[in-house]
């Protein structure tokens, strides 16, 4: 069971105000139960939990629960859509957890930095996004589908680059597919859909609906390729979050360019660590009590002369008669 710090209650009435945290499928060495609220700042903890690395982060969070340490998830896929505080997928299996506090982009960024082996297909950088998944997968040439009625890409830039990010979403589904065995450690995809809501006057326009429901299939499709993958030994994730949670598009080279150099970050550990600290742990213990156990019962034998204390240690010649 992860345990983070206590939350303030003030922070728990602004849950309505963020997003949501939806677990669409895992492994059965772990276990996602319940609805608690969760702090954005502890997504990187979760998942960094969740696929075996060690955390140092405090708090109460008990709907993630550890149940075999030695077969933690092979991969993880989470997908981050901004502009939106929840998405009506089909399945009825998927587990959702309230968001509250800052913006969850940073938490995938911190999460990033963590493991060594990641894809992070951030849609808000196309040419960085096809480099990232040509790394993985090989380049791609994303072709947008048929637009509706209401989403007009040669009138609206937003429409426009909404549409080009679905296809690349979908390009990178059929890539999973087809080497659905060589899926990174992590994989990250972040698409927001604030601007083209500001484009056409709020949430409750028809541009906004469809562009909606384009993005929930074209996610439930790469969710449904990621299932597949290392014979479902994943996790998969979606991130939800309003705009007051979204990253400003214009603040992102500004962020980069003021992170420090020298972070002192800690090692990065590989999957098999925490197999080979618990072997090497327990075999410790194991030994540790054998060994006590042997020299209580050499210490308590009686120093007869028909023990094997007296015959080895006796110094007196044995002549025959």
């Amino acid at each position: 069971m992860l345990k983070f710090a206590l939350i303030s209650l003030f922070s728990i009435v602004a849950v309505n105000a963020s997003g949501f945290l939806s677990v669409h499928h895992y492994p059965d060495s772990i276990e996602f139960k319940g609805n608690d609220e969760l702090s954005t700042d502890l997504i990187p903890d979760v998942f960094l939990a969740s696929l075996g690395y060690t955390i140092d982060g405090q708090g109460d969070f008990d709907g993630l629960r550890i149940r075999n340490p030695f077969s933690m998830p092979k991969s993880a896929l989470i997908v981050q859509v901004d502009g939106i505080e929840k998405l009506n997928f089909v399945s009825s299996k998927v587990q959702q957890f309230p968001l509250f506090g800052a913006s969850a982009a940073n938490g995938l960024d911190l999460l990033n930095s963590r493991v060594s082996n990641h894809v992070n297909v951030d849609l808000e950088d196309h040419s960085e996004s096809l480099s990232s998944i040509a790394e993985a997968y090989g380049s791609i040439k994303p072709v947008p589908g048929k637009t509706t009625s209401s989403l007009k890409p040669s009138v609206y830039s937003e429409d426009k680059d909404f549409l080009y990010n679905v296809a690349i979403i979908n390009e990178l589904t059929e890539k999973i597919k087809a080497k659905s065995s060589a899926v990174p450690h992590l994989v990250t995809v972040r698409i927001s859909l604030s601007e083209l809501a500001s484009a056409h006057d709020g949430q409750s326009s028809a541009a906004f609906t469809d562009a909606k429901k384009l993005v929930t299939r074209a996610i439930e499709d790469l969710i449904e390729a990621a299932e597949n993958c290392n014979d479902g030994n994943i996790l998969v994730a979606t991130i939800t979050s309003k705009d007051d949670l979204s990253r400003a598009k214009r603040a992102t080279p500004e962020l980069r360019q003021e992170i420090p150099t020298d972070l002192n970050l800690a090692k990065s550990y590989s999957s098999n660590y925490p197999v080979i600290f618990n072997i090497i742990l327990w075999f410790g213990v194991v030994l540790f009590f054998t060994l006590l156990a042997i020299c209580y019962a050499i210490a308590d034998m009686d120093p007869g002369r028909d023990s094997i204390i007296y015959r080895m240690t006796s110094t007196r010649m044995k002549k025959d008669n």
